[in-house]
């Protein structure tokens, strides 16, 4: 088996579902999409850079929550809890408690200093109208979607030049959860032989990838029509020097934040990260000034460097209520 596949098989087991949305990213199923307020949007065009948000600071903290709630519920559940330890067990004597004990110890952290951002799958078919229930949530009355190339992201992941995690969220309550569980255990005990051939020390990483990604990534099943992905930044984790830290005032609360700046890194051989690469297109949304904020942002992606920048501007055609 050669290291390719082997790693392939290995998300299988461990990540099936964050594998599936890649190779759908990957074939161009969809696009990203960001619905903000047309400050917010002007404000990334022109700085060309992305803010990422203390978990603390949006409306994520408790999802975050809910992910820990999840895991800690299943983990110590008679059922998926015990089997899927008695398994680790099998793996290595040591697996479980070492697996434990260093997770906990970074469950502070991970509260404390974990920035994001958030964006959502974007279908073909929402170029016309955007999704009538993220303008009623999103940006209020001046709001606008910011469609974003996924392969320029697709880029930055596999440069990894800025430390970041784009990863799909999974909707799913506690239950939903304990049945995940389950069926990672019945996975790893299918391919135990070929777990084992992984070594401790990657079976190791691969199963505190499980729990982080569960942490930061379990939402409430009710939020799915959203179809979000998170952009998520732990600089006690990992950090990048390209990343920077700023202390900036939002509603009247002064916070911490972090920047990824828009922009090549020739140095890293990363290119393709710019405005005109990022943006496809813009949607305006339902507004009494369309035509106002669809003539300014067209002059903001001309700034930019964008070609016929015109050409991509689109308006909601949802009725203005």
């Amino acid at each position: 088996m050669t290291a390719n596949n082997e790693i392939e098989k290995a998300w299988e087991i461990f990540f099936p579902h964050r594998l599936r949305k890649n190779k759908q990213l990957i074939s161009g199923e969809f696009k990203f999409v960001q619905y903000t307020s047309a400050q917010a949007a002007m404000s990334f065009i022109e700085k060309a850079e992305v803010w990422l948000r203390n978990t603390h600071c949006m409306n994520d903290f408790l999802e975050i929550e809910h992910g820990f709630d999840c895991l800690k519920k299943a983990f110590h559940s008679e059922t998926a809890g015990n089997r899927f330890k008695e398994l680790l067990s099998k793996i290595h004597p040591d697996l479980k408690d070492k697996l434990v004990k260093y997770f906990d110890g970074w469950i502070p952290k991970f509260r404390s200093d974990t920035y994001l951002t958030c964006i959502s799958e974007h279908p073909v078919e929402d170029d016309q109208f955007g999704k009538l229930s993220m303008w009623r949530a999103y940006g209020g009355r001046q709001s606008v979607a910011i469609v974003i190339n996924s392969q320029a992201l697709i880029r930055e992941t596999e440069n990894n030049v800025f430390e970041v995690d784009l990863l799909p969220v999974i909707y799913q309550d506690e239950s939903g959860f304990e049945k995940d569980l389950i069926e990672l255990t019945d996975r790893i005990e299918k391919n135990l032989d070929f777990i084992k051939t992984l070594g401790e020390e990657n079976v190791f990483e691969y199963l505190f990838e499980v729990f982080k990604h569960v942490v930061f990534t379990v939402k409430h099943p009710g939020f799915s029509e959203e179809r979000e992905w998170r952009v998520i930044y732990n600089p006690s984790y990992n950090k990048s020097k390209y990343v920077v830290e700023e202390v900036v005032c939002i509603n009247g609360v002064p916070q911490k934040i972090y920047k990824i700046p828009i922009k090549n890194v020739p140095e890293e051989s990363f290119t393709g990260f710019e405005i005109p690469d990022l943006i496809d297109k813009i949607i305006i949304g339902p507004s009494d000034n369309q035509t106002i904020l669809g003539d300014a942002f067209s002059s903001l992606l001309r700034n930019a460097g964008c070609e016929a920048p015109k050409k991509r501007i689109r308006y909601s055609g949802i009725p203005l209520r």
